[in-house]
C-alpha cells in the first residue's frame, strides 16, 4: 500500500502476526505480514469513521484509495 501512512501505535508486530497466523496453519513471511497488518489497520480506520459517521448523521469526504493493494 504506496499511500497508506501508518499513524498512531501498533500492537502487533510483524513477527507477532506471522506466528499467529502459522499457528492457524497460514505460513506467512514477516514482510508479507507487514503488508496484512497495513491492510487490516487502515480496514479498521475506515470501519470505526464509517460507524461514527452514521451515527453522528454527519458525512465525512469522500477519499480516495489507491487501486493496486501490492
Amino acid at each position: 500500500m504506496k499511500n497508506f501512512t501508518p499513524t498512531g501505535r501498533r500492537n502487533i508486530t510483524n513477527q507477532k502476526a506471522s506466528k499467529i497466523l502459522y499457528k492457524h496453519g497460514i505460513d506467512v513471511r514477516p514482510e508479507s505480514a507487514n503488508l496484512i497488518l497495513d491492510f487490516l489497520y487502515k480496514f479498521a480506520k475506515l470501519s470505526v469513521e464509517q460507524a461514527l459517521s452514521k451515527n453522528s448523521g454527519q458525512n465525512l469526504p469522500a477519499k480516495k484509495t489507491p487501486r493496486n493493494l501490492f
